[in-house]
């Protein structure tokens, strides 16, 4: 399947004074993106333990080009890394055709009850083996967190 693509609408109050998008709301829409992906598509097709607590516990942005509140920006999320109860994902945010920005995200998925990580579920790492980038490596799926 690939790369999940989603359009996230940009909004007029995520400008900065300089009149393009504040580099932190961009993490923002990177957020919206992958609640989308994760918590709202999934869902849809029948995986809602997804809608469990995850936490960030790295992010990285890569800033390219500015975005500006005119249009919608585009977001490929695909996955990089499986591990035992986290996961990496890669995104690319575009705008106007043109390359705005890259970042990367890794989540630990949350027990409910107690708040502790717990093992991702078989269907849960079938949902990320089908986004892997098709011009991405095989993942690499470790054991540990």
């Amino acid at each position: 399947m690939g790369k999940y693509l989603v359009a996230v609408p940009v909004r007029w109050s995520d400008q900065d004074i300089n009149g393009h998008i504040n580099n932190a709301k961009i993490v923002t829409l990177v957020e919206e993106a992958r609640i989308q992906w994760l918590n709202k598509d999934a869902a849809v097709e029948g995986l809602v333990s997804f809608d469990t607590p995850k936490v960030v516990v790295s992010l990285h942005v890569e800033f390219q080009r500015p975005l500006s509140a005119d249009c919608d920006v585009e977001v490929s999320i695909s996955v990089k890394r499986i591990g035992r109860t986290s996961f990496t994902l890669c995104y690319s945010g575009m705008q106007a055709d043109r390359n705005r920005f890259t970042a990367e995200t890794t989540l630990v998925v949350l027990d409910r009850s107690d708040g502790q990580p717990r093992p991702l579920t078989d269907p849960e790492r079938s949902y990320l083996l089908r986004h892997i980038a098709d011009d991405a490596a095989v993942p690499r799926i470790v054991e540990s967190v």
